[in-house]
């Protein structure tokens, strides 16, 4: 394949017969969409032991996968002997903007934003129906490359939900068409979707969506992703609130470690972002991995669990090291659940 380029070193290294099963995002160092810097990183995935990804790409954004992309996607993965485990789709749009001042504003607590040109949860027509194209998109890509699982967000405007509760059951109407229509498409498919736990987003608004959405559509369809960042950042009393109570509902895991944050700046969403550090697990932050390795084991989800992790390093040696070691913390997180298991 050309463009290949592996760190360190130049040979490539098939591992899938040596290592404990393992998952990592497909970004862990960066989001440039250009085909050399993803082949890149997952060359370096391969080479590192993993043995299995999060197709974490276009994450975010309107991008549509062409046909010839997705089987490229597709073989890529088979050349380096990866397994898809999940996707992570976007939902469309760009929903963190910088302010003049250069910080960060999370757009969505406020109102439906109105630059998207993609969004299934959109109050006009033909808006939602290209949205919803986008996940079929998505499901599409995770049919093509064995994903069981695509995660998605559900953005909630709590703040016009505050004020007004038409609107709120207006939004959710739009939510549930789309989901309807996806229904049989993913089932098709094979692909279950995840909806993850949210950031910037109070826990009460998003406890109401989930059981929402878990009333009304069955565990063949519709699944929770939780996120250990998200959920030390929002869930402070208790950081395995939602891993608790949707834990007959988990079907994927973005693992991350964070050190939380203050009372008092949990209301400034560029606070709260830059507190969203996704570092490896078990680096020192406050999440006890015993604890949610103990309910990660009796749950339903297909192991390995999911690292939703980001670093880098001042040379390509020393970045290759903190994926290798990356790796070996991610299996054991999964020796760790298996011994819950038995």
């Amino acid at each position: 394949m050309p463009g290949i380029f592996i760190l360190p070193g130049n040979t490539f290294f098939n591992r899938r017969f040596c290592y404990m099963p393992s998952s990592i995002n497909s970004d862990y160092n960066n989001d440039i969409n250009s085909w050399s810097e993803i082949e890149r990183q997952i060359a370096n995935i391969a080479k590192a032991g993993f043995t299995h990804i999060q197709w974490i790409h276009d994450w975010e954004g309107d991008y549509q996968y062409n046909k010839s992309e997705i089987y490229h996607v597709r073989d890529m993965l088979r050349h380096y002997g990866l397994n898809a485990h999940t996707l992570h789709s976007s939902e469309g749009g760009v929903r963190t903007v910088k302010k003049p001042d250069g910080t960060g504003v999370f757009r969505n607590r406020y109102r439906l934003t109105t630059d998207i040109r993609k969004d299934y949860t959109s109050t006009t027509e033909f808006i939602r129906l290209a949205g919803v194209e986008l996940l079929r998109n998505r499901i599409d890509l995770c049919a093509a490359i064995g994903a069981k699982v695509m995660v998605l967000h559900l953005q909630l405007p709590y703040k016009m939900f505050e004020e007004n509760e038409q609107d709120k059951n207006d939004y959710f109407a739009q939510v549930y068409k789309s989901l309807d229509a996806l229904k049989p498409y993913a089932e098709v498919a094979g692909v279950k979707i995840a909806m993850e736990n949210l950031i910037c987003t109070p826990v009460h608004h998003q406890e109401d969506s989930f059981d929402r959405l878990f009333d009304r559509y069955d565990f063949g369809f519709l699944g929770f992703c939780y996120d250990s960042g998200h959920a030390s950042l929002h869930c402070r009393n208790d950081y395995y609130y939602f891993l608790k109570k949707y834990n007959t509902r988990l079907i994927a895991c973005h693992l991350q470690d964070t050190n939380s944050i203050s009372d008092e700046l949990a209301e400034d969403d560029w606070q709260i972002l830059k507190h969203d550090l996704h570092a490896v697990p078990f680096s020192g932050g406050v999440l006890d991995w015993e604890k949610v390795a103990e309910l990660v084991a009796t749950a339903p989800l297909d192991l390995p669990a999911d690292f939703e992790v980001v670093f880098s390093g001042k040379t390509p040696e020393e970045e290759f090291a903190k994926l290798e070691d990356c790796r070996k913390k991610a299996e054991l997180f999964h020796d760790k659940v298996l011994s819950y298991k038995k």
